[in-house]
């Protein structure tokens, strides 16, 4: 497990109303690129939120695929991009529209393609593309980053990362890392979050409860698997086969 300072120097907006799906920050996205890919590399953002993957894909020299399921968002991260980069970064940049239980379909032309899949596992489950389909993207050597946190509902707190690990694994992806990306800056050793951070109002079902603290999301996680070049089965049965030869 390793702690990646990835905090921006304004509040991202959460794309969700419970306000756990939080934007990928500049930070985190160039730490991801630089990690798992190298120079003309594809890199795919699954339901994009805004254009700060893509960016950072074009600034170090990938191709970029982005799939967003909001129309604004789309149009507002083509006119980020329109003014962030030379036209000549723009060609090599594609964003897609797309209702989220298609996205898989609206992606056929780019399977075992890309060098890095960056997709969010967060409050939305039902409305995601399954792990297999995201793997299926991945070319081989490449590598998936799924990026989640605690999710609470009915008054319980579910960490999703066990299930996600298993998943991956019966996707034949290989479990590489697990990051802490803290959105909140680090200052003398300790969090600071910025005086204009709002604090959300206190929940009413806790209001009345002493030494339940008002807080907001400080990290999200992000696990990294990797596609082997060759499956387990495929690299396993030569020696199977080696064995069962009669001397």
């Amino acid at each position: 497990m390793s702690v990646w300072l990835a905090a921006t120097e304004t509040e991202p907006e959460p794309a969700c109303r419970n306000g756990c799906c939080r934007p990928i920050s500049g930070f985190l996205a160039r730490h991801l690129i630089t990690t798992c890919t190298r120079l003309g590399g594809l890199v795919i953002d699954i339901d994009a939120a805004d254009h700060a993957v893509i960016s950072s894909a074009l600034t170090t020299g990938c191709r970029a695929v982005a799939t967003f399921t909001d129309p604004a968002r789309a149009h507002h991260s083509w006119q980020a991009l329109q003014r962030l980069h030379p036209r000549h970064d723009l060609e090599v940049a594609d964003l897609r529209l797309t209702p989220t239980d298609t996205t898989h379909r609206t992606l056929t032309d780019l399977l075992g393609t890309a060098d890095l899949v960056i997709a969010k596992r967060h409050c939305r489950q039902s409305e995601q593309p399954e792990l297999s389909h995201l793997a299926a993207l991945v070319k081989p050597g490449g590598h998936l980053v799924l990026i989640t946190g605690l999710h609470r509902a009915g008054g319980h707190v579910h960490d999703p990362a066990p299930d996600i690990i298993h998943n991956a694994r019966q996707a034949e992806l290989t479990y590489l890392q697990h990051i802490i990306a803290l959105h909140v800056p680090v200052r003398g050793g300790r969090l600071e979050p910025p005086p204009a951070w709002r604090v959300p109002a206190p929940d009413p079902a806790t209001a009345g409860c002493a030494g339940l603290p008002i807080s907001v999301r400080l990290h999200t996680d992000a696990l990294i698997f990797h596609k082997p070049r060759r499956s387990p089965q495929a690299t396993a049965s030569p020696t199977a086969d080696a064995r069962e030869e009669p001397s």
